[in-house]
């Protein structure tokens, strides 16, 4: 009979005992594994909802670069505005590539629900690289173009009437972009002189996007030549992403405090459960070391045992951390001050590896004491009570 052998036999003695072990080591495995995976999945998910925005970089009024990326991305209103006669200024700066001027506002519509216009000029539909679109751009000053979560929430298609009460103008839809995992899902894309006009803001920005024809070269350079126009702010696609990440870091330190705690629960139950065992069948290891079995093999049987445990915790942990990824998506979201499209909880096969090697190591650490209790039980244990 092998050392695994009689390791498994003593796990399944107490089925319930050993089943409530591997559900906590498996808590902390799925806890551990969602939020690694996050960990990567935010980082990849904000680089590509920067990237497929077609926007190197962002120029507001002064004072208010950071509220007005954030608006550019995610939609809502700004307190201030860029003028509108500054976009020639811009275009002109060497190594621009194109400039499209944006206007984001909300309004209140039916059942309490807010509805994001989004005021955009054709160079904007250049830089969306990613779209697919069903249908096809504006075609006059009253075309609507709606992201794919609008169109269904309006139950509409390409060709059909929208009628917004809240502004008291209706639109005819000529297209509807297809499902992209960002917030352009949910906004309501008009033309930018359709949206100055009815939200009365003639001449007025949100912001310019701009795109720039070389970023590795001449990033610095436009920054600057950008920066000497009067009245304007620039920031960058990197500083929009540094200034979220650090706006996240609070966010994302209590969770893996969350994590540490669910950690040490897990090895403490472990721990508890291990030594409960040799605790039980110290009689029988005086027995083992009677007929002849070394210390070493004692201590192998309980370590092994520990390690079973926390791998089976491991597995399932993952199983149900990948299976739930949508779920933690959507808590983690909750908690977030800022959350990219896109999904954050992505599957990386180092995390699995890695969140494996933890369970691991959560066994051999609580197993080490438990494993050398039981190989220091002396011969006479078994024969104390005869």
């Amino acid at each position: 009979m092998t050392l695994l052998t009689l390791s498994l036999k003593d796990l399944l003695r107490k089925p319930a005992r050993s089943l409530l072990t591997v559900a906590g080591v498996a808590l902390a495995s799925a806890t551990l594994f969602s939020l690694l995976s996050f960990n990567r999945g935010y980082d990849v998910s904000l680089k590509k909802e920067m990237a497929d925005s077609g926007i190197d970089m962002l120029v507001s009024t002064e004072g208010c670069p950071m509220e007005a990326a954030s608006l550019a991305l995610h939609g809502g209103e700004i307190p201030k505005f860029l003028p509108e006669s500054r976009l020639p200024a811009i275009r002109a700066v060497p190594g621009v590539r194109a400039v499209t001027g944006m206007l984001i506002f909300s309004a209140q519509g039916e059942g309490n629900r807010t509805d994001l216009f989004y005021g955009v000029d054709d160079e904007f539909y250049k830089l969306r690289t990613n779209w697919k679109l069903n249908g096809h751009w504006f075609t006059d000053d009253h075309s609507i173009i709606l992201g794919a979560e609008a169109a269904r929430v309006e139950k509409r298609d390409v060709g059909d009437k929208i009628y917004f009460p809240e502004i008291d103008t209706e639109f005819k839809v000529t297209g509807i972009v297809a499902r992209t995992g960002s917030e352009d899902d949910g906004f309501f894309f008009i033309p930018l002189k359709t949206a100055q006009k009815v939200f009365h803001k003639e001449g007025k920005l949100t912001g310019a996007g701009v795109n720039i024809a070389d970023v590795t070269t001449q990033l610095d350079s436009v920054k600057d030549g950008i920066e000497r126009i009067p009245d304007v702010y620039v920031v960058t696609a990197q500083q929009m992403i540094q200034q979220i990440l650090q706006l996240v870091g609070s966010s994302k330190t209590l969770m893996f405090a969350v994590l540490l705690i669910a950690l040490v629960i897990a090895v403490v139950g472990v721990l508890n459960t291990v030594l409960m065992s040799v605790m039980e069948k110290l009689r029988e290891f005086g027995y083992m070391r009677c007929i002849g079995a070394p210390p070493g093999s004692v201590f192998q049987i309980v370590l092994i045992e520990t390690v079973s445990l926390c791998l089976a915790g491991g597995l399932l942990g993952v199983t149900v951390g990948a299976l739930g990824s949508s779920l933690a998506d959507t808590l983690i979201r909750g908690v977030l001050p800022y959350a990219p499209g896109g999904k954050m909880v992505v599957f990386d096969p180092r995390v699995f590896v890695l969140t494996l090697a933890v369970a691991v190591g959560i066994g051999a650490l609580a197993g080490l004491y438990p494993s050398w209790r039981a190989s220091s039980v002396p011969p006479m244990e078994a024969v104390r009570n005869e």
